[in-house]
């Protein structure tokens, strides 16, 4: 991108009142106010150590600073960006990771939880044969992170952490944390300063856990309870906000649980792909024999670019500082 469509994207997705506002001054002083008062709070009550309290408060915060990164597999010519927040060692970077070392080992526990690529396939191997007719179905939440609103995700945090051992002193500190995570997130663009105001910023330690806690909590209470989840859907599972599961009613029936979906919360709306055959999923191309087996392949998103060059083409000299590590 050049620089005045890369300036053209950042500004377009600030423009947006509902997820950002603007800020009259560095609001950094004041967040640090709110979080030694916090801090010393809890550590009163004896909820938390000195190290844990000294361990939260960063006394020399580095200003967080907004960018995006473009997602040329959607369009090579003017691609959308994906928002980041670069907040290393920022005023809220050690409540930010602070929840995420508490919130990630609950996650894992969750129902429909994936690790990662490794993790989906060994899930999907324990798989017996697929009903005749099924279909294979993907599901995705349109920009999830900017999409969570605040009074929601932390309901949805609080869910989580009271299926765990800590007292309720505990879960109401991480709680409190996460408040001013999420309130006081603020980051700086150009010579402008911004709060956002809706969802969980990406570059935030906390982000992917929190996102995962919604997400579980929206499945809890509007998916698994769903009659056409319960008469037709077999082996659902999820990575943040990527959704794979097996159809086995009718595609107007999918249809209508997709539109079901995506009428619960006007903010939540999930993107469909259904195929008899084959669908993409995360970097896999899941594929499904007309005796029922699931395989697998490896899947990248192109939109046109070109492809890495299959092994045999490389030209001789590549090909032979490389041929051992390929070696069969």
């Amino acid at each position: 991108m050049n620089r005045t469509q890369y300036m053209d994207e950042i500004t377009r997705q600030l423009s947006d009142t509902n997820t950002y506002g603007t800020l009259q001054k560095d609001p950094v002083t004041t967040i640090n106010t709110k979080i030694h008062s916090l801090i010393n709070s809890y550590l009163e009550q004896h909820t938390i150590d000195k190290k844990t309290a000294t361990y939260l408060i960063n006394p020399h915060p580095i200003t967080p600073v907004f960018y995006v990164l473009p997602k040329i597999h959607k369009s090579l010519h003017n691609p959308p960006g994906r928002p980041i927040v670069a907040s290393t060692d920022s005023i809220l970077s050690p409540l930010s990771t602070f929840l995420e070392k508490i919130l990630t080992p609950l996650i894992k526990n969750t129902q429909s939880f994936l690790l990662d690529t490794g993790h989906f396939l060994s899930t999907i191997r324990q798989l017996d044969t697929v009903p005749p007719g099924s279909t294979l179905v993907t599901l995705d939440v349109n920009s999830l992170y900017t999409s969570i609103q605040h009074s929601k995700g932390m309901e949805a945090t609080k869910y989580l952490l009271q299926l765990s051992n800590m007292s309720s002193n505990a879960i109401q500190f991480c709680l409190d944390l996460l408040h001013i995570v999420l309130y006081e997130n603020y980051f700086l663009s150009g010579d402008t300063f911004y709060v956002q105001r809706c969802g969980t910023a990406m570059g935030s330690n906390v982000a992917p856990a929190y996102a995962n806690a919604f997400m579980n909590f929206f499945e809890i209470t509007h998916m698994y309870t769903n009659d056409l989840f319960r008469q037709h859907i077999l082996s659902y599972h999820r990575y943040i906000d990527d959704i794979f599961f097996i159809w086995t009613g009718t595609t107007e029936l999918l249809m209508s649980f997709h539109s079901q979906l995506n009428s619960i919360l006007p903010e939540l709306q999930f993107t469909i792909h259904h195929d008899k055959k084959s669908v993409p999923f995360l970097d896999t191309r899941v594929l499904l024999d007309f005796q029922g087996h699931l395989t697998t392949d490896l899947y990248c998103k192109t939109n046109g670019l070109q492809q890495p060059t299959p092994l045999y083409q490389l030209p001789p000299k590549i090909y032979e500082k490389q041929s051992t590590a390929f070696a069969v």
